[in-house]
C-alpha cells in the first residue's frame, strides 16, 4: 500500500535538500526494519553517473544558507539526538572490552573488531608518549574508551573526561568509575588546568567551523609548555559544503565538517608545532559495526524504535560511501607545544 504521507515528504524534501537527504528520509522512514546485504550494496554500489548528479543538489548556495542555519543549534542538542540513544543498543555492535565508537584499526580481514580497536588505542597511547604519571584531559570521552585502556595500561596520572552525552555520562561514572563531567568542551572553562597531555577520538568533528580557531587557542592554553594535544577526527577534503553535509543533518544535526587545511591553520595559528598527521581507514570499522548490527536486529528492536534502527542501518553505508568517495578523510593529529 502506498503511503501518501510519506511520498509527499519525499517530495519536499527532494525539492529542499535534494536527492541524497530525500533518499535517506525516505528509508528511515520504512516500514519494515532494514539490513542485510541487500541494503548495504543499495547505498555503497551507487552508479557514478547517478551519484554526480545526487551530489550537485542543493545547488551551492542553498546547501551553504541550509547548514549555516543548522549550526544555530546549541552543541548538546546535536549530540544528544545521536548518541542518548540507549547505552545496551551501541553495546550491540561496538566492541565488548571498551565500546569505542570512533574508527579502528584493522590491518587485515582475519583481525576482530576488538582486535583492531585496541590496536587504535594503542597507537593514540604511543602518540601520547607517555611515561605514566601525566595528567590527561580527554574531549568527548563517550563511553570512557580510551580512559579505560589507559587505566588498564597502567597510567597512573589523574585521568579526566568530558562529554554532552547524559547516557555516556553515567556509563563512565557509575559503571567504569572513571572522572567525568557532562561539559560542552567548546563553551565550558577546562576545570583542573593545565593539563599534560589533552586528546580527543571522534570528537572535534562536531565542533562549528567558527568556533575551531577559539577551541584550538584553548586547548593550547590549558597545556603545560611542552604538552601535546593529540586528535583523530575525521575532516572534509574537497569542498566546504558538500551535499553529504546536508544528508548528515539526519545523524549529527547542527555540525559540519570543516576542510582539513582550516584544522592545520588554527592549530598552529594557536602556537602548536604539528608533530604529525598521518591519515587511516574508516571503511572497515563501518563495515563491523554494520555487520554487527545487522546481526542483532531482534534485539535492537527491543531497545529503540524502528525508525532509530533504520537510521543506524543506513548511517553505516552511507559513512562508508563517504569516505569511498574521499569527501572526507580520518586523520591522527599531534601537536606540540612549545616548552618556551
Amino acid at each position: 500500500m502506498i503511503n501518501l504521507q510519506r511520498l509527499s515528504r519525499f517530495a519536499g524534501n527532494l525539492a529542499a535538500r535534494g536527492p541524497i537527504y530525500a533518499q535517506i528520509a525516505y528509508s528511515i522512514d520504512s516500514a519494515a526494519p532494514l539490513g542485510g546485504e541487500a541494503n548495504w550494496n543499495f547505498w555503497t554500489k551507487q552508479s557514478p553517473v547517478g551519484l554526480r548528479f545526487a551530489r550537485s543538489y542543493p545547488l551551492k548556495s542553498t546547501r551553504e544558507k541550509y547548514l549555516t542555519s543548522m549550526l544555530k543549534a546549541d552543541h548538546a542538542s546535536g549530540i544528544e539526538a545521536h548518541y542518548d540513544v540507549s547505552n545496551d543498543f551501541y553495546a550491540l555492535f561496538l566492541d565488548k572490552k571498551y565500546r569505542f565508537y570512533t574508527c579502528a584499526e584493522f590491518q587485515n580481514g582475519e583481525d576482530t573488531l576488538e582486535k583492531a580497536q585496541e590496536r587504535k588505542a594503542e597507537h593514540i597511547r604511543s602518540l601520547l608518549d607517555l611515561e605514566g604519571d601525566e595528567k590527561i584531559l580527554e574531549l568527548g570521552c563517550g563511553w570512557g574508551s580510551m580512559l579505560k585502556f589507559l587505566r588498564d595500561r597502567g597510567h597512573r596520572g589523574h585521568l579526566k573526561g568530558v562529554t554532552l552525552s547524559k547516557e555516556q555520562l553515567s556509563y563512565v561514572k557509575d559503571t567504569l568509575g572513571l572522572d567525568a563531567s557532562l561539559s560542552d568542551f567548546v563553551t565550558d572553562p577546562f576545570e583542573g588546568a593545565p593539563y599534560d597531555r589533552i586528546y580527543s577520538i571522534g570528537a572535534i568533528e562536531h565542533v562549528k567551523p567558527d568556533e575551531l580557531e577559539g577551541l584550538y587557542q584553548k586547548i593550547y592554553d590549558a597545556l603545560r609548555p611542552g604538552g601535546l594535544s593529540v586528535h583523530q577526527f575525521f575532516s572534509l577534503e574537497l569542498e566546504p559544503y558538500p551535499s553529504a553535509m546536508v544528508a548528515s543533518q539526519l545523524f549529527f544535526p547542527g555540525s559540519l565538517l570543516v576542510m582539513h587545511d582550516v584544522h592545520v591553520k588554527a592549530a598552529e595559528k594557536a602556537g602548536f608545532t604539528v608533530r604529525r598527521d598521518s591519515i587511516h581507514d574508516y571503511r572497515p570499522t563501518l563495515r563491523a559495526w554494520y555487520e554487527r548490527l545487522t546481526g542483532k536486529q531482534e534485539e535492537a528492536l527491543k531497545l529503540v524504535d524502528l525508525r532509530t534502527y533504520n537510521r543506524y542501518m543506513i548511517f553505516f553505508p552511507v559513512s562508508w560511501l563517504f569516505f569511498q568517495l574521499e569527501e572526507a578523510k580520518l586523520h591522527r593529529i599531534v601537536l606540540e607545544k612549545p616548552v618556551s
